[in-house]
């Protein structure tokens, strides 16, 4: 009997790498979130411009003589964390903080009121390339070549138009569902239409998608305020703004295999919504306001009304908030815009958790006399900080096997109540509670769907809650997947 269950695991750890072979999991790449660069000097020509190194999993603080970080910030580090290229506003910087070699003035040099936004990317399979996006009144890109000028990079094709005027200051990008390439989205201004370029190992698509959903945006003024952000897993994606009357920020649906946007949600009106940033688990949602509140969606609660009733204020400071970032730690750091908290930033420790649990820690980081103020943290691909399933499937991806091991050792399951109509508690017991828990749902046909769980350690193993969100009644299968050990139940949903 033991050689038939040494066998049917081998078979399940064979299944396993097959489905996550139809994949990369960006995950994998969080290192290139590793340094920071950001914010401002604390008076003029001071060598203490702010930044952030993760490298040893905790963020240090770094400084350097670089000018106003001010706006639009974006870093790339190579697979092993090392800083290959940073930028703000419309320069590019080098790994020695020295001005990229041949990047000249990056974006629309003609319009010095509006700030642009820029993301650095490196080119699917090709990491020596990297595409460095901006989106000030039109989308351009430019092209640099670490390889070249002893490492440090240099720029080999500038400003390559891709989406004309005019075009909103805010991108996001994510991941593909194949794990390798990689969406571009903005907004085109005082329209409702969304653009997605992807970023392929042949270089961009230049034929986007377009997406027109949602309300008309009249961002006007200099900052045209605001963001567009991914969750980890790429299904979600926020749009914060503060330059509508009143700022309404939205949710939407994200489909990472087409691009398309879909199924706006309203969010509650918030005065100077200009930040947002999802928890590692995307199970929460923050906004950050101009009037110094950072707000909680949870989005496990339920149909749409539900994620918009569950709104909580769960920070206050008489001050402006600017910004968030998640890091690679698992929290979200908070840009203040004001003194005398700029010189800090302030820290969520533990997003995924409810309300005030999320533990907002006030001037949790002194910047060493640099100041924190601007719009961005770091501008970046947002599935790098992915946790979640080793497969990152797309939604309607067919899984090949759904097994389990029927054994009384190793991990079990205890399930209640089962079956559910809106969320069920699982009880993970015969596992080191150090042991990293993955999760995959299966509908009935063996498609993957959308598992919103939450997790906790417990003296025994780890309690997990797992919402049906917008699932649909019928039968499901969960695999809970630990290293070695793997087991899948049924569940039902009323």
């Amino acid at each position: 009997m033991k050689k038939f269950y040494a066998l049917l695991f081998a078979l399940v750890v064979l299944c396993c790498i097959f489905c996550s072979a139809q994949t990369r999991n960006p995950g994998l790449d969080v290192s290139r979130t590793n340094i920071w660069r950001f914010g401002f000097y604390s008076t003029f020509g001071a060598n203490d411009v702010p930044g952030l190194d993760f490298s040893s999993g905790s963020p240090v603080v770094i400084n350097s003589g670089n000018t106003s970080l001010l706006s639009g910030a974006t870093t790339i580090c190579n697979t092993t964390g090392q800083l290959q290229l940073y930028g703000a506003y419309q320069s590019m910087y080098d790994s020695t903080n020295g001005l990229l070699s041949n990047a000249g003035v990056v974006g629309d040099s003609g319009w010095i009121g509006i700030s642009p936004c820029n993301i650095a990317i490196p080119m699917p399979n090709s990491p020596n390339l990297i595409y460095y996006f901006s989106a000030q009144v039109t989308l351009k890109y430019t092209v640099v070549d670490m390889n070249l000028n002893s490492g440090k990079g240099q720029a080999i094709l500038r400003n390559i138009e891709l989406e004309p005027y005019p075009v909103e200051s805010k991108l996001a990008a994510v991941h593909h569902c194949n794990g390798s390439d990689v969406w571009i989205v903005g907004h085109r201004w005082q329209t409702n239409t969304f653009y997605a370029y992807l970023l392929t190992d042949t270089g961009i698509i230049t034929t986007p998608v377009y997406s027109s959903i949602g309300p008309i945006h009249n961002a006007t003024g200099a900052w045209q305020g605001g963001k567009i952000k991914f969750s980890p897993n790429g299904n979600k994606l926020v749009f914060a703004s503060f330059g509508d009357e009143p700022g309404v920020p939205h949710l939407f649906d994200f489909d990472k295999s087409t691009g398309v946007i879909s199924n706006p949600i309203a969010l509650q009106p918030d005065e100077g919504a200009g930040g947002a940033c999802f928890s590692p688990d995307c199970s929460k949602l923050y906004i950050s306001t101009g009037e110094g509140y950072i707000l909680q969606y949870d989005l496990n609660s339920g149909n749409a009304a539900a994620i918009v009733a569950s709104r909580k204020q769960v920070f206050h400071v008489f001050n402006s908030i600017s910004n968030t970032q998640l890091g690679l730690d698992g929290k979200i750091y908070v840009l203040p815009a004001s003194n005398p908290h700029r010189k800090y930033l302030t820290v969520i420790n533990y997003p995924n958790l409810l309300d005030t649990l999320c533990n907002v820690q006030l001037n949790a980081i002194y910047l060493n006399g640099g100041q924190g103020t601007g719009r961005y943290l770091i501008n970046t691909v947002e599935s790098y900080f992915y946790t979640g399933s080793s497969a990152y499937p797309c939604y309607g991806d067919t899984v090949t096997s759904v097994s389990s091991i029927d054994s009384k050792d190793g991990i079990a399951l205890k399930v209640h109540p089962n079956p559910f109509s809106d969320y069920t508690s699982i009880e993970v017991a015969g596992i080191d509670i150090r042991e990293k828990l993955e999760y995959q749902l299966c509908d009935i046909s063996g498609r993957v769907c959308d598992a919103q769980i939450t997790e906790s350690d417990w003296w025994d193993g780890k309690h997990l809650i797992f919402h049906r969100a917008r699932l649909p009644t019928g039968i499901y299968f969960l695999t809970v997947k630990t290293v070695n050990q793997s087991r899948t139940i049924k569940l039902s949903i009323l």
